[in-house]
């Protein structure tokens, strides 16, 4: 049997399926899933081969190609809604409040922090230092806490991850989904490595899909079907937009579908 070991921001219910379904086993895989305590912490230990696998913001391996030549390769982008809000504390009651402000995220060149710079921008905070500022703090717990214990005023949420905290008056003013009419989340890998274990990669991403397919059904959902090509350029000139794009609008460079295929049988 082999081993492949996966990191990803909490655990996927898809991976929890593939285990209770004997969906890993059926792919004579072992797959050792554990969380990261964000995204560069992710992305180093990936290309240090702590990883294999990386669940993560199809945006983090944009920037980690484009500014650092990583070679990180997409090789699985399913189109699915980002559900981030833009979570502040009591005293700010909108934007201008923010000005000046510390914000807390992930990673301040990628991810959620891409589109929270598009909010930001929209509502006249545009230079970075000025305007605003950014703190990394990692993960959603991580900002989370940052905003409760008053080094942060704000930071991107998932649409549930809040909810815990409302006895602290944190409360949503805006949502990153207005900004997308598509969303990819990704699965990405070294490119080397992938050449070296296409097999082993396809396998883990058809125990995942499969996975995947399990949770909608039980939740009484359709599951999203394709690569999500046009998730990935939208996620690519947004970045371009604001002038953090070295490289083309051009997703071929960062991802490939030949996995996803060979995995669905196309």
């Amino acid at each position: 049997m082999d081993t492949l070991r996966v990191t990803t921001f909490g655990r996927p219910a898809e991976h929890d399926a593939a285990v209770k379904n004997g969906l890993y086993v059926d792919e004579n895989l072992q797959v050792e899933m554990l969380g990261t305590r964000s995204s560069k912490e992710q992305i180093r230990e990936l290309l240090d081969d702590v990883w294999q696998v990386a669940h993560t913001n199809a945006d983090n391996a944009f920037w980690w190609n484009d500014a650092n030549d990583a070679d990180l390769l997409i090789v699985l982008a399913v189109l699915s809604p980002p559900n981030q809000n833009l979570v502040v504390r009591p005293e700010i009651m909108g934007y201008e409040d923010l000005r000046g402000k510390v914000i807390a995220v992930d990673a301040s060149e990628s991810g959620y922090a891409t589109p929270l710079r598009v909010l930001l921008r929209e509502a006249g905070l545009v230079e970075e230092g000025r305007d605003f500022q950014f703190v990394e703090v990692g993960s959603t717990k991580e900002r989370l806490i940052a905003m409760a214990e008053g080094r942060a005023v704000g930071g991107m949420v998932g649409v549930d991850g809040e909810r815990p905290y409302d006895d602290n008056g944190l409360h949503v003013i805006d949502t990153i989904n207005r900004l997308y009419k598509d969303y990819a989340g990704a699965t990405i890998v070294r490119r080397r490595w992938a050449e070296e274990n296409g097999d082993l990669l396809v396998r883990y991403l058809r125990a995942h899909l499969r996975g995947q397919s399990a949770v909608d059904a039980e939740r009484g959902q359709a599951t999203p079907s394709g690569f999500s090509w046009g998730g990935l350029r939208e996620m690519l000139e947004m970045r371009s937009g604001l002038g953090m794009l070295r490289g083309p609008v051009d997703p071929t460079l960062h991802a490939t579908d030949r996995y996803y295929k060979l995995a669905v049988g196309a």
